[in-house]
């Protein structure tokens, strides 16, 4: 038995924690962000001595991944710890210990000591009890659901606009059918916006909280992913599961200043689920958004309603009512009154632009947009965008780059609603510069190309993935062109890899510009790129392979396309399409030969 421990655990600050308790006991660890690459390790390295998994990972499942291991015939001495933050899926885990060889399982909740102290048992040879998790009490459950009421989050509507766009764009980016903006009630999941759900639950914007995966998400307090429901022990016997609604599912939870998680926003296939730790982070940061924007609607709305409520609030009354909330935001936030007069900021505001408190009364708004426009790289193009929304919409939206005081992107939001002698409007700046951490930021610079700032192939291979399954889906071509370089260590040799390097990125333009508007360039490895092509053919891709090689200007390339074939492995798609690179390459050689 290799004495080494596996940890499969996508969240990088506690996988952090897992392995620093695992060392402690002498062990070498090696940290995989989900079921696949755990697999890998397995194969390249033999069965490990300890195995620490989580049940949510993506691509592969934690029961998935144990249901492989006790098929490995030198992982019958493998130790296993599950730690998990679903209390359903942890008692399910027990239920079926001696199939799937586990020795302990714990909570996410659990402290470091417990898990320390569990972990020294299951290596001394002691199988675990399973400890008791932590439950949410009553008071704690009506507290979330009144928090929801308070907020005035259901209503009997149609979905709003914004909020449609947004689960729109997120189906799109995740390449699935169905996403969710669903709110967790008492014995309900209710959908605030949504997009691809069949007819019946879209007309009933809900469906029973037992069915809902976004349950495990609010009772978790953490994302949940189930690569292939269908499979799954726990969830396969699921409603929507057996309807064929739902065959995989990624959720991350709603979750509130004040510590309630409201429900999740979510994507689902109805085919098993190719989304990595990358893309369940994003999801994750991308729901923290959404949270916050909710709760910045709820405090706005409940202004509005007290000023309408008390029809002797003048506007300078019902604007100083508002002061408090502003200054009491985390987000950086300017009340405008009517007629465009810059009326209370607060902190999170003047930190941000470098301003004092008291310059804003004293300002008009059009001499903000030009402090702010001066914070850029393009001062007048930028202060041609700046603006408050249109009185009759429902705001306005977008996004801008600052360089002083500090290199920062911020989404400038600004949000109109009636006071007593017009509309007023709130505008936030959020800080999208600053939020990711530093190991966060590290993986998306592993997941972009330096040099050529196109995707790197590890996130060019799982956008393939996740392409030829929509195509399939909605019945579509999927092509992939691969062009490789002629001469690039040539080039390097005799004229230096300056000269190497501008080739590539005149290769790298070249190629996305060819990739758009439907498909996308990935910078492959070495001198090579790869496009992927949703909705071209065969015959269109070989068109688009003739017109790479007839650019003018660019690089010499040797190329090949191959279209995916029936229910074909992804895999196998870009294992023929290197294939037939290889092959182009050996004729290009053979020809300058003759």
């Amino acid at each position: 038995m290799r004495r080494y421990a596996l940890i499969a655990e996508p969240d990088p600050q506690r996988a952090a924690g897992l392995l620093s308790l695992v060392t402690e006991e002498g062990l070498e660890g090696v940290v995989t962000k989900d079921g696949v690459e755990a697999t890998e390790v397995v194969r390249q390295r033999g069965a490990p001595l300890l195995l620490v998994t989580d049940l949510a990972l993506p691509r592969l499942d934690g029961f998935a991944l144990l249901t492989w291991l006790r098929e490995q015939e030198d992982a019958a001495g493998t130790q296993v710890v599950v730690v998990t933050a679903f209390d359903e899926l942890r008692v399910r885990a027990w239920q079926l210990k001696e199939p799937l060889g586990i020795h302990a399982l714990l909570s996410r909740r659990a402290s470091s000591e417990l898990m320390r102290d569990m972990l020294r048992r299951v290596l001394s040879g002691q199988l675990a009890p399973q400890p008791a998790a932590p439950e949410a009490t009553t008071e704690q459950e009506r507290q979330r659901v009144a928090s929801i009421a308070a907020m005035r989050l259901v209503d009997d509507g149609p979905p709003e606009a914004e909020l449609q766009q947004l689960v729109t764009e997120v189906a799109q980016a995740f390449g699935v059918p169905v996403a969710l903006l669903t709110l967790v009630l008492g014995e309900r999941q209710w959908f605030k916006a949504h997009v691809g759900l069949p007819s019946s639950l879209a007309k009933d914007r809900g469906t029973p909280r037992d069915w809902a995966f976004c349950h495990h998400v609010v009772q978790g307090r953490e994302p949940l992913v189930v690569p292939d429901a269908r499979r799954h022990p726990f969830f396969r016997d699921n409603p929507l599961v057996r309807d064929g609604i739902v065959g995989s599912y990624a959720g991350a939870p709603l979750l509130t200043s004040t510590g309630e998680v409201l429900g999740s926003l979510c994507v689902i296939d109805t085919r098993p689920l190719v989304l990595g730790a990358e893309d369940l982070a994003a999801l994750r940061e991308l729901a923290s958004r959404v949270a916050e924007d909710l709760e910045q609607r709820a405090r706005a709305k409940q202004a509005t309603v007290k000023a309408q409520v008390e029809p002797a609030l003048t506007e300078a009354s019902a604007l100083a009512l508002l002061r408090e909330a502003v200054q009491a935001l985390d987000v950086a936030a300017l009340l405008v009154a009517p007629g465009r007069k810059p009326f209370a900021s607060n902190a999170a505001l003047t930190d941000l632009l470098g301003l004092p408190a008291d310059a804003f009364p004293a300002m008009t708004f059009d001499a903000f947009c030009q402090h702010v426009a001066g914070l850029t790289a393009d001062p007048a193009g930028t202060l041609r965008q700046l603006d408050l929304a249109s009185e009759s919409s429902r705001g306005l939206r977008m996004s801008l780059v600052l360089e002083r005081p500090q290199a920062r992107r911020l989404r400038w939001v600004a949000r109109p609603f009636p006071v007593p002698g017009g509309v007023a409007q709130m505008l936030t700046l959020s800080d999208l510069g600053n939020t990711r951490p530093a190991r966060e930021e590290r993986e998306r610079q592993h997941r972009v190309d330096g040099l050529t700032g196109l995707d790197s192939r590890r996130a060019g291979e799982e956008r393939v993935l996740r392409e030829i399954g929509r195509c399939r889906r909605d019945g579509v071509p999927f092509s992939v062109l691969l062009a490789d370089l002629v001469g690039l260590g040539r080039i390097n040799a005799t004229r230096g890899f300056d000269a190497g390097d501008a080739a590539l990125r005149v290769g790298a333009r070249v190629a996305e510009a060819l990739a758009v508007p439907r498909g996308f360039a990935v910078r492959w490895e070495g001198g090579a790129f790869l496009l992927g092509l949703p909705g071209v053919d065969a015959e269109q891709a070989e068109s688009m392979r003739r017109k790479l090689h007839d650019t003018p200007g660019a690089p010499e390339v040797v190329s090949a396309t191959v279209t995916v074939e029936g229910e074909e492995d992804p895999q196998g798609t870009l294992a023929r399409a290197q294939a037939a690179l290889a092959r182009a390459q050996t004729e290009q050689r053979s020809h300058r030969m003759e």
